[in-house]
Parts: C-alpha cells; sequence; structure tokens
C-alpha cells in the first residue's frame, strides 16, 4: 500500500508538471484520431466467431477482474473458486490451458501450467477486449484450441491530458482505488495507470457438505492486489511508430478452505513483470512489424500446518517480425516469425528446464472488388528445441449473403505442448509426451438489419473439434501420478446469440441473450471397463445462458443481467454433478457532466436472488453482495505547442 502510494504521488506530479508546462487552453486544434493497436486478428482470422467486449462493457467493469467481466458478459465459461481465488476459462468444452491469452500479440500463458489466472487480470488496464472462439493454431501457435482471447491496449494522438480515477466499497471489506493518467500530444504520448485493492471476502455461505448445513463464514481468503501499468507511444513520423509497456503487478492472497476443510491457512504470492516494445512501419506497398517482450513471473505458495514452502519462477523472452504487403488489389500475404525462450526454477522439478520454440508462419487472403466476400488460408510450423512440431493449416470464408445476412466458415488445425510441469514435475513428470493435436470446423449464420429506430443482430454458430493425444494425469502402477496421451476428446455444439437495441433521442434500450449447447466427451478409454468413455468432461455445462437488459437516458443508466449454468459433472463417469445455478446482477449509474469534467457515481447488487450455489465443488460463492462508487473523469484539449 505504501508502495502504491508514493507511486501515486510521484506520478501525478510528473504528468500535472510535464502536461500543464505544454498546454494551452486559448487555442485548441485537434487532429484526426490515431489508433495504436494489432490487426492480425481483424485481418486474419476469417471464418472465426468473434466477440468484442466494447468501452461500455469495459467502463462499467473497471473496478472489477477480467474474471467477473468475462462470466457476466461473454459465452467463454469461468471456472472460480471463490471470490479473489483461482479462475480460469473452458471455450466450447475444452481445458483451460486450451485457451491462449494474448497481451497486444504475446502470450502470457504460463510455461509451467499453461494457465493465466483471470482473476490476477484488472479491467481498468484494458482498451479493449476481443475474444475469438475455436481453433487458431496457424495464427497464434500452441494453446489456441478452444479459443483465443485479446487483451489490447491503444491511444490516440493529439487528445491532451486526460485523468481517471475512480474509488469504491463493496461487501465484505472490500475497497478498491484506481487512477490513470495520460498525455497525448501530436507525435509522444505518455500514460500510466494503478490500482490498489484490498478484501477480507469473509463472506457467510452455507456449508452443504456438512451435516444440517450450517451457515457459516469463510475463512483465510484476504487479498491484496496492487500494480500499475505504464505506456509510451512515439510517432517517428507520418509512416512510422513505436511503443513500449511496462506492467508490474503484485497479489498476496490467502486461499480459502473447501466446505469438507475445517481450516486452511495456505498463502499465495503472485509477483509478474512484463516488459514490451513494438516498432511498425507502413509503407505504401508493405507494412512491417518487430516486437519484442520480456515476462518474469513468480510465485511463492506457503502453508504453515505442513511446513510446505514452494517458490517457482519462469522467465519468457518473445521476438516476433512480421511484414505484411499485397500482389494485387484483391489479396493481402503476411509472413511472419516468432522466436519463444522459456526456462523455468523451482525445486518441484528434477531440473532447470528450458524451452526454445521458433515458428515460421504465413497467410494469405483473398477478397472480392467490394470486399463482401474474402477468404484466408494460414499455415503455421513451429520447432521446439530444433524438433518439428504438428505444422498446422487453416481455412476460412466469410461474406454478406444477400443483403442483411453474414455467413461464416472455418476449418483448422490445432495443437498445444506438453508444460513444463507434464514434462518435469519431480513426482511423476513425463519428458517423452507428445504434443496434442486436431481438429476444429465451425459455421455461423449472422443477421444484422435496423429499422427507424430499432436495429438487431442474430447469430447463430454450430461447432466442432477432435484433439488427439489430450494429456491426462493417472496413477500408474506404483501409485504416482503421471501424465499420459491418453484421451481423445470429442466438442460439439450450438451457440446463439441476439442483441437489440432501441434509440430515440437520449432514451436508448438494449436487449442481449446468449445461449450455448455443449457437448465434449471422452472418445477414448482409459483404462479396462472405464466408465468414463462417451461421457461428459467434468465442469463443462451442458446448457449455459445470459440475458442482458440496459435501459439509459441521458447520464442515467440501469442494467440487469441474469446468468443461467446448467449441470456440471464432478466425476468423469458423470455419477455426480453440482445443480444448475440462476444468478441475478443489478446495477445503476449516474453520469454528471461538467465543463472540462465528468463524475459518475454507480452501484451494482450481484447475486440479488440469494442463489447458494457454487461453480467447483465445494468451494463457497458469496449470496448477495454490493459494490458502490465514484468515478471522476478530465480532458484537457491540446494547444497549439508541445510535439
Amino acid at each position: 500500500m505504501n508502495l502504491f502510494k508514493i507511486g501515486l504521488f510521484v506520478c501525478l506530479f510528473l504528468y500535472a508538471f510535464l502536461g500543464y508546462a505544454q498546454v494551452r487552453v486559448d487555442s485548441v486544434k485537434q487532429l484526426s484520431p490515431i489508433e495504436v493497436s494489432s490487426s492480425r486478428l481483424t485481418k486474419f482470422s476469417s471464418g472465426n466467431k468473434t466477440e468484442t467486449l466494447d468501452s461500455t462493457l469495459l467502463n462499467r467493469y473497471s473496478a472489477r477482474n477480467l474474471a467477473d467481466l468475462l462470466s457476466n458478459e461473454s459465452q467463454v465459461f469461468i471456472k472460480s473458486y471463490g471470490l479473489g481465488s483461482l479462475a480460469t476459462t473452458s471455450f466450447r468444452g475444452a481445458g483451460a490451458s486450451h485457451t491462449a491469452v494474448l497481451w497486444n500479440g504475446f502470450n502470457l500463458q504460463s510455461p509451467m501450467n499453461g494457465l493465466l489466472d483471470m482473476s490476477l487480470v484488472p479491467v481498468n488496464f484494458l482498451n479493449e477486449v476481443k475474444l475469438q472462439y475455436g481453433g487458431a493454431g496457424a495464427l497464434w501457435g500452441s494453446g489456441a484450441v478452444g479459443g483465443t482471447i485479446h487483451l489490447n491496449n491503444s491511444a490516440t494522438f493529439n487528445k491532451g491530458i486526460s485523468v481517471m480515477a475512480n474509488t469504491s466499497l463493496g461487501s465484505f471489506s472490500d475497497k478498491q482505488e484506481q487512477v490513470s493518467i495520460e498525455i497525448s500530444k501530436k507525435r509522444i504520448i505518455s500514460s500510466v495507470k494503478l490500482f490498489d485493492h484490498d478484501a477480507k471476502n469473509n463472506f457467510p455461505f452455507i456449508n452443504t457438505a456438512q451435516y444440517g448445513k450450517p451457515e457459516q463464514k469463510q475463512s483465510n481468503a484476504e487479498l491484496k492486489q496492487y500494480g500499475f501499468l505504464q505506456e509510451n507511444y512515439f510517432k517517428i513520423n507520418l509512416r512510422q511508430k513505436i511503443n513500449t509497456r511496462f506492467w508490474y503487478q503484485h497479489s498476496d492472497r490467502n486461499i480459502p478452505p473447501s466446505m469438507t476443510q475445517n481450516v486452511n491457512v495456505s498463502n499465495q504470492k503472485d509477483e509478474s513483470f512484463r516488459v514490451t516494445t513494438e516498432w511498425e512501419r507502413k509503407g505504401e506497398k508493405l507494412q512491417s512489424i518487430f516486437r519484442s517482450a520480456y515476462f518474469d513471473e513468480n510465485l511463492l505458495y506457503s502453508d504453515s500446518l505442513i511446513n510446505l514452502r514452494s517458490k517457482s519462477r519462469t522467465n519468457v523472452f518473445i521476438t516476433e517480425a512480421e511484414n505484411r504487403f499485397s500482389i494485387t488489389k484483391f489479396d493481402l500475404i503476411n509472413i511472419g516469425i516468432n522466436n519463444t525462450y522459456s526456462r523455468a526454477n523451482t525445486k518441484d522439478y528434477t531440473s532447470d528446464p528450458k524451452q526454445n520454440r521458433t515458428a515460421v508462419f504465413a497467410s494469405y487472403k483473398i477478397h472480392s472488388t467490394k470486399n463482401t466476400w474474402n477468404s484466408v488460408l494460414s499455415a503455421r510450423q513451429e520447432f521446439i528445441n530444433n524438433k518439428a512440431v504438428p505444422f498446422t493449416t487453416s481455412l476460412g470464408l466469410e461474406g454478406q449473403l444477400l443483403k442483411y445476412f453474414v455467413v461464416k466458415a472455418n476449418a483448422a488445425q490445432h495443437y498445444r505442448i506438453p508444460t513444463f510441469n507434464d514434462l518435469y514435475w519431480a513426482q511423476g513428470g513425463n519428458p517423452d509426451l507428445k504434443p496434442e493435436k486436431g481438429w476444429s470446423e465451425e459455421a455461423s449464420l449472422i443477421h444484422k438489419h435496423a429499422y427507424k429506430a430499432f436495429s438487431w443482430e442474430l447469430g447463430a454458430t454450430v461447432f466442432n473439434r477432435n484433439i488427439d493425444n489430450w494429456i491426462i494425469w493417472l496413477p500408474n502402477e506404483y501409485g504416482i501420478w503421471t501424465p499420459e496421451n491418453v484421451l481423445k476428446v470429442w466438442s460439439r455444439g450450438t451457440e446463439y446469440k441476439l442483441k437489440l437495441n432501441y434509440l430515440l433521442g437520449n432514451f436508448k434500450v438494449q436487449l442481449s441473450g446468449m445461449y450455448n449447447y455443449v457437448l465434449s466427451t471422452n472418445q477414448k478409454s482409459t483404462t479396462v471397463n472405464d466408465a468414463s468413455l462417451n461421457k461428459q468432461l467434468i465442469y463443462v455445462p451442458v446448457q449455459n445462458g445470459q440475458g442482458n437488459a440496459t435501459i439509459s437516458y441521458k447520464g442515467t443508466s440501469l442494467s440487469y443481467t441474469q446468468i443461467y449454468t446448467g449441470y456440471r459433472y464432478t466425476l468423469s463417469d458423470n455419477t455426480e454433478y453440482l445443480k444448475p445455478y440462476t444468478i441475478g446482477n443489478l446495477s445503476i449509474a449516474q453520469l454528471f457532466s461538467l465543463k472540462t469534467s465528468k463524475i459518475k457515481v454507480y452501484a451494482t447488487l450481484n447475486n440479488i436472488w440469494q442463489e447458494a450455489y457454487q461453480v467447483i465443488a465445494y468451494y463457497a460463492m458469496p449470496l448477495l453482495n454490493y459494490q458502490v462508487g465514484l468515478t471522476f473523469y478530465f480532458n484537457q484539449p491540446n494547444g497549439n505547442t508541445g510535439l
């Protein structure tokens, strides 16, 4: 907390000094905004279902984490162990390690376990969240099997000085502060975002695992987090730009007991340093991009009851270059190379593993005269320590059908390499594991139309995915758990989405609904008389859906979200399961506009129907809880002076 306050004071002082020293308010001239963002997703993902969580949603969830945003506002299932605890993703019945998470093009998946904890990603650090459903190994490499989450930062040149400050209070002693400051000139942008979060998370719950189902309070669930993101953008000339980013974050959280435990005193500390830079040149015929990153991740897990203290550290170095050009006016070609070097250090491994991955990738896009139809063929060959892994390709097609319909189709190969835990764990690691691999296919039909004050969008997607060599940990003849390439998993299903907007003057109504039907079954026996054969994978709901209604008038908005999650099996033979649950969340906000600033007051009620539920068996979730807050926005446009 002291570090946060000191850093905040220094940043405020420096930004105020630098900004006001260069601003004249008597003459304002705004240039056309220039967005700084990656575009491989938008240009070469034809046929894939994609979804953008817009700025309105990011603003509404600015005091929450990425797990909350995805759980409430997307078709991604979030497996959560409770408030402030581990939260991972499942796209279309795949595992958590089958989700690639890219931060401005850099993969954040841990080389140790292949995961990224969504509860550790603050939404206020992000300008854009995009979801790409289905396999995309040819574009993004290992892990892009079920889907890909794109976390992007962007900035607009010559915007002036912008300040955002937020403070909020919530149930169970939850306290948060966020501050962001940006100075945007004609050729230079510099910004900093900071956050601090404390919570006791001592919520009451019904313990269904104990006799009589007593009401208890969650224990050992305290949480302390803080961090900052510093960004710089430089426009070298009209054709060249460069940016740098530094993301530091610290998390100290206790691990609460499950309902079957009497006491738990475990603690986990996470600390991460992430540094990236990107150079881009846009010529008349050639666009070149070079980016590099260094990630330093530290984790300390301790349990004083059993005298356990486990420390691990990973270092990842990423360099990537790509070039885009056209041969004719009907095509676009992208060719690139990526090198990712990873190493890990922990006493739980037999050695300190190192891994060097080099990938060559290319995409060829062809489109019609008016760009109403396009198709993309992509390919990728990756080498791990000079040994080739499965060659992957994808073919996508999308375009206008009749006047108000868009059709999409995609077929893709995908793969996932074994993690360091799979290969080198001291008690059971298997260095002979093969990469998981397979195919996925999908097709979508989207209808969009607008009539007078109404506009709507309806979408339906069918998908199929097969994964061979799925890695599963099983006990060997000595009773030691070890990973094996055993399972063959078949996932298939349908997804539906509806959006309806009504706009009349300052009055706006938005209605949306989403529904998923997913079957994800094991198609191969692991043992003789395997009861899991042809059964649904554990913690993959067959059905889930969401509905949202938002009404806004001038500066006032009211939003209600209803979430349904169906049965989830907790044993591989499907003999035990968790019951479905339905959660309702209500939020209200009032925005007051002043001359150069705005103030927003907001309140959120979560689980208003007091639903007692579990996402993971025997891990408690809170009943009714709230969050109230106040956000201050300020923007001072540039004058004629300055860079």
